[in-house]
Order: C-alpha cells, then sequence, then structure tokens
C-alpha cells in the first residue's frame, strides 16, 4: 500500500457544509500527504435515489410542526441524506482501493455503517443531533429525535476518530453518547483569511449593520428588523442578506439576495459594515461570525452553543439571550454610540480569528488526522493477515 492514502471524502453540499467542502477541497488540492478524492454527497444520483429523496424531503409548511419535529421530518431528511451518501460510496469504493472514508457529516453514515468496521472512518461534525433537539423542540417533543440519537450513537461507536467544529459538540459526543474522549477532537473550522482581509474601515457616522442568514426566522432576523426599525432607522442602516422572501420597504433598510460566499459581493457586504447582528435561535456552529470576525467587526449575537467559543463577551463583540429584543437594542445602541470601541472590538475580532480560525492551520491539523487514521487502518490489516497470525 502506497505511503500517501488515499482517502474518499462525502460531503454536505447545504449552507455551511458547502463553504466547508470548498475550503476543503482547496486545501487539500495542494498538498501531497493524502490523495482525496472529493465528492457532494449528492452528485451522481440515480433516477430512484431522486425519487426516494423527495419523498423523504416532504417538508411541513407549519413553523411549530417544523420546530416541535412531530412529523419526525429530521429522521426522514437525514434518511435520504443517507442514503444518497450510501449509493454514491457503495459505487467509489468498487471504482479504487480507499485507506480513509471521510463523512461530512454524520448522517451520511447512517446506512453505511457495516463499511465503518472494514474502513477506518473519521466523520466531521458540527453538532450532535442530541444538541440539535434542544434548539427549538419543546422538553416533552424531543422523543421525536429517538431514532437519529441511536443511529448517531452507531456512528460514533463505529468511527475511527470524530472531528467537532466545537467544544460545546465534543463534549455532547463525550457526555452524552458515552464515547472515549481519546478518538474526539476539537479541529475549528476555519476561514481563508487571505481572501478575507480586514480593510481600513474609517469611522462612520451612519454605521452600518450586517445580518447575513438563510433562514431569517430561525437566525433572529424578526427579532434585529423590529429592533431597527423601532430604534435606529435616522441612525444607521441595516443590510439583510437572505434568500427568504423579507419585505421590507424602509429606505434604511436594504435587501440583498443570491449572495454566494466569497464572491466579490459578499466580500464587499463585509468590508462596508461596521457591525455584524445575528440574533439566532438555533445555531450549530454559524460560519458568518467567524467570517465577520476576519473582516475585523464587532459582533452581536445569542449566547448558545459554539458561539461563545467565537464571540468573547466584551471583547470583540456582545451576547444575549435568543428573543431577548431588549438586550438586542442595548448592545446595539452601544456599538452605535461608540465608534472607537466599535473599532477596538473588531480589531480583537480579527486577530482572534487569526489565532483560532485560520483555515490552512486547522486543515493541516485534520490532514494529521487523516494519516494517523490511515496508520491505524494498515496497522489493523497487518494484525488480520495470515502471516502476523502465525509469527
Amino acid at each position: 500500500m502506497s505511503s500517501c492514502p488515499r482517502i474518499l471524502s462525502i460531503v454536505e453540499e447545504i449552507l455551511g457544509h458547502k463553504t466547508y467542502g470548498k475550503l476543503m477541497r482547496s486545501y487539500f488540492g495542494q498538498v501531497d500527504s493524502c490523495q482525496i478524492d472529493f465528492y457532494w454527497y449528492n452528485e451522481e444520483r440515480e433516477l430512484r435515489t431522486r425519487i426516494i429523496n423527495r419523498l423523504l424531503g416532504y417538508y411541513p409548511k407549519n413553523r411549530w410542526v417544523q420546530d416541535q419535529n412531530i412529523d419526525f421530518h429530521v429522521f426522514r431528511f437525514q434518511l435520504g441524506f443517507a442514503y444518497m451518501a450510501r449509493r454514491l460510496v457503495l459505487r467509489k469504493i468498487k471504482q479504487a482501493d480507499y485507506s480513509v472514508l471521510h463523512l461530512h457529516t454524520q448522517p451520511l453514515a447512517f446506512l453505511i455503517q457495516h463499511l465503518l468496521q472494514q474502513i477506518p472512518t473519521v466523520i466531521t461534525i458540527d453538532r450532535t443531533i442530541a444538541q440539535a433537539s434542544r434548539d427549538t423542540t419543546h422538553p416533552n417533543l424531543r422523543w421525536t429525535y429517538a431514532p437519529n440519537i441511536w443511529l448517531d450513537q452507531q456512528v460514533f461507536n463505529r468511527a475511527a476518530r470524530i472531528v467537532s467544529f466545537s467544544e460545546a459538540a465534543r463534549r455532547s459526543v463525550i457526555e452524552e453518547f458515552q464515547i472515549d474522549p481519546q478518538k474526539v477532537q476539537v479541529i475549528y473550522p476555519g476561514v481563508d483569511l487571505a481572501k478575507i482581509t480586514m480593510p481600513d474601515r474609517p469611522i462612520n457616522d451612519r454605521p452600518k449593520i450586517l445580518f447575513i442568514g438563510g433562514d431569517f426566522e430561525r437566525k433572529g432576523g424578526h427579532d434585529l428588523l423590529q429592533v431597527f426599525l423601532e430604534a435606529f432607522t435616522d441612525r444607521a442602516e441595516l443590510h439583510l442578506v437572505t434568500r427568504d422572501p423579507i419585505e421590507c420597504h424602509h429606505p434604511s433598510v436594504y435587501l440583498h439576495r443570491d449572495i454566494e460566499a466569497y464572491t466579490p459581493e459578499w466580500l464587499s457586504l463585509y468590508h462596508q459594515a461596521d457591525l455584524f447582528v445575528m440574533p439566532t435561535y438555533a445555531e450549530p456552529f454559524g460560519w458568518v461570525f467567524i467570517e465577520a470576525m476576519a473582516a475585523g467587526l464587532p459582533i452581536v449575537a445569542t449566547d448558545l452553543n459554539a458561539i461563545p467559543e467565537m464571540v468573547q463577551d466584551g471583547e470583540t463583540g456582545f451576547l444575549v439571550q435568543p428573543g431577548d429584543r431588549a438586550a438586542l437594542a442595548a448592545k446595539i445602541q452601544v456599538l452605535i454610540d461608540q465608534p472607537q470601541l466599535r473599532q477596538a472590538m473588531g480589531h480583537k475580532a480579527r486577530q482572534r480569528a487569526e489565532q483560532k480560525f485560520d483555515t490552512h492551520q486547522n486543515f493541516r491539523t485534520l490532514e494529521q488526522v487523516f494519516q494517523e487514521t490511515a496508520m491505524l487502518g494498515r496497522s489493523s490489516m497487518l494484525l488480520k493477515s495470515p502471516l502476523r497470525k502465525f509469527a
């Protein structure tokens, strides 16, 4: 077997996962320690796969039903993802000899667990389903996540290594799924600091507030919009980047649609902004926070899941509780009133991004994980070989 391991990597192509996959492809395309074959989980779908995924992916229009997961739509969605990944993986392992399998995220492994025992597997996760069940679902209805939790457990048990995006996710894997801490490691996702630069930002008398969130309601967009319309229209601008059909015709509110990450239009919004605000109600990780930090913006966010690992309350921004509009307004007011504080927090945010969220530095660590996992696989093969048995 070659000393350069060949790795099959399957990544979800939605939201921040797509950004992660693109950055990962860019980094590993320039190294020679690993040969990685990258695929999006939904590539090369046959007709039957499309039909099955469409049937499983029916999404309820009622927001309360969505949040409470009463129709098990989270399980159905993840099962659809898992089926697409299974069909793809089974095809690819017939075409090449892989020493490591990489799946991002864990639902992609739900229906190929027998392979996890044959090919050493690295699972990267942004959160566990146990964490997800607490975000919006009432405690009395969290049992609806039982099938997902059971499958998460099986995947975590069989994976060779688990890489989490945050300490919060790592603790969940260890404490809620009783997984050996030695095989669970935090490697923060990063941003390309060469592409997301920090501009020489002048003090703006009419500061621009930036919000980026696809799911406008879940990301706290309505809270921010209402607070802005009530208190800040004469003192600031609000720039909303979302694909949701939001209607607002106030001259101080600007709507931006179909903005893709790492495009000139996207970077321009970060550079022109003076502060970033996203008072989200549920967030697995929150790529936009580290992107805003890299651009040198102070941040107002909510104190949940991995966000406190990114935003240092009082240092690089402010944290409030989800839904607390009074606190949200107060923290925005502070940053509007104190331009020097805005700039100081923005500089600290950039420094923190350089220290903890540099994509090249963090992918170097993931590269080491892949190499170690490949060595583990080779050692396992030697132990199973006839020569070893009769030695």
